[in-house]
């Protein structure tokens, strides 16, 4: 696919650390690996009553494709770690026992061994439910009823992993190894209900079929499902950012989701929209059709972000109880990120903003997003963001939108071999259409 080679091309520089860090520590023996490792520490978020454990693992194999990494286009927690993951794999294949070994002593490095637990305890990788990522011996290690990690167990386990791999039979060896204490939520990326989108826009490589299997497979198993949703796909406009977000919402609420958390998109430099800001950001086509917008492209506006939430709300009020933000704060995220914001991340706008999403996150009084839009009126930054909405209307659909920046992607990152790869973009973007109009 067309996303596949653009993701590919934007992480050679990666793909190329994480092969030297690879084939470097093959030439070690797995105990001088562990010995490395060992000393490693997690990083780890705190919250009121959560707790976040990033275990330092080998990665996500979703991006790890024969070793050349690609993975989803908007995602990269993965580029400042990518020796140390590139190392890990190495660990990981000669030795599953002493990577696993060294992944728990890094939680230990951080926090200490039996730990008092948060009421809920995130404890995850990438795809935690993958083998490659997690063997069974670090799986003993992280959940099972005996295991060390804290004074008590946690109230609940908070487990991510890919749709894909949550099926019935690693779901079922997960509870034995758990025994009575079996309370988990497992969070799973959807990001938008349009397949085609998530699979060709944002290469995430996962069917609704697959979304749909893993909430009931989750649900047959006593656990609870939460989705991740984005407000704000790379490249689109802010209008079609609310329309995609409304209709994912509405969406995985009706296919059973028990909890949604809402990311707004954030900027981080080995993705698509960190690719659209460092290379596209004066593009003239796309600055024409308001894509491009200097310092800004790449990111939606704290406006969007406000306007997606009240859009869900006014038609499925109930929906504020499903729902949780995040990302509203760069400092919340292990990799260096920008956020969204207004017309700068210092305005008077921006900050009203944030301070209405925090309150609403607090109170889910949905009041607060009302009364902060009825400031915007007479804002500075307001009236940029109108007169850029009316510059994105010249865009009709998705479609019409994805086929200009991949045009101008394709000229940026393949040159003279560009023309190629747009006609590939083309060919699948007429597939689409034929499918969805039946002509």
């Amino acid at each position: 696919m067309f996303i596949q080679d653009v993701v590919r091309k934007i992480w050679e520089p990666i793909t190329k650390e994480y092969n030297e860090a690879y084939e470097q520590s093959m030439k070690l023996s797995a105990e001088e690996l562990y010995d490395i490792h060992s000393k490693n520490e997690m990083e780890k978020y705190e919250y009121e009553s959560v707790t976040m454990n990033m275990l330092a693992s080998c990665g996500c194999s979703y991006r790890l494709n024969n070793r050349e990494l690609s993975g989803c286009s908007m995602c990269d927690y993965q580029s400042e770690k990518a020796s140390a993951q590139g190392s890990l794999l190495a660990l990981r294949e000669k030795s599953p026992e002493l990577y696993a070994k060294a992944i728990v002593n890094g939680f230990y490095n951080a926090r200490g061994q039996k730990d008092v637990p948060n009421i809920i305890e995130h404890i995850s990788g990438y795809d935690t439910l993958d083998e490659q990522e997690t063997p069974d011996e670090l799986m003993n290690a992280l959940y099972h009823e005996n295991s060390q990690l804290f004074e008590t167990r946690p109230y609940k386990y908070n487990i991510e992993a890919r749709a894909a791999s949550i099926t019935p039979t690693k779901l079922e060896k997960l509870k034995e190894k758990m025994g009575k204490r079996k309370r988990s939520v497992f969070e799973f990326g959807v990001e938008v209900s349009d397949e085609w989108l998530r699979c060709h826009w944002l290469n995430k490589g996962t069917t609704n079929s697959q979304i749909s299997k893993a909430i009931q497979n989750i649900h047959d198993a006593g656990f609870q499902a939460i989705g991740d949703l984005i407000i704000g796909v790379p490249g689109l406009t802010e209008q079609q950012a609310v329309q995609l977000f409304k209709d994912a919402a509405l969406w995985l609420d009706q296919e059973g989701a028990d909890l949604i958390v809402v990311l707004p998109l954030n900027r981080k430099k080995y993705t698509l929209q960190g690719y659209l800001h460092q290379h596209l950001h004066s593009n003239q086509a796309l600055e024409e059709v308001g894509l491009a917008q200097g310092e800004h492209t790449g990111l939606p506006w704290l406006f969007t972000v406000i306007n997606a939430l009240v859009a869900v709300f006014e038609e499925r009020p109930e929906l504020v109880w499903k729902m949780n933000l995040a990302q509203i704060s760069p400092a919340t995220n292990s990799i260096k990120n920008d956020t969204a914001y207004n017309g700068s991340p210092e305005s008077l706008s921006t900050k009203l903003c944030i301070q209405a999403l925090n309150e609403f996150q607090t109170t889910k009084d949905i009041g607060k997003l009302l009364d902060v839009q009825k400031k915007w009126e007479g804002d500075e930054c307001y009236k940029v963001y109108r007169e850029l909405l009316v510059k994105q209307e010249k865009l009709n659909n998705i479609y019409d939108t994805i086929d200009l920046v991949g045009k101008e992607l394709s000229r940026s990152l393949f040159l003279d071999q560009w023309e190629g790869q747009y006609s590939k973009l083309k060919r699948e973007l007429y597939k689409e259409k034929q499918l969805k109009t039946g002509r």
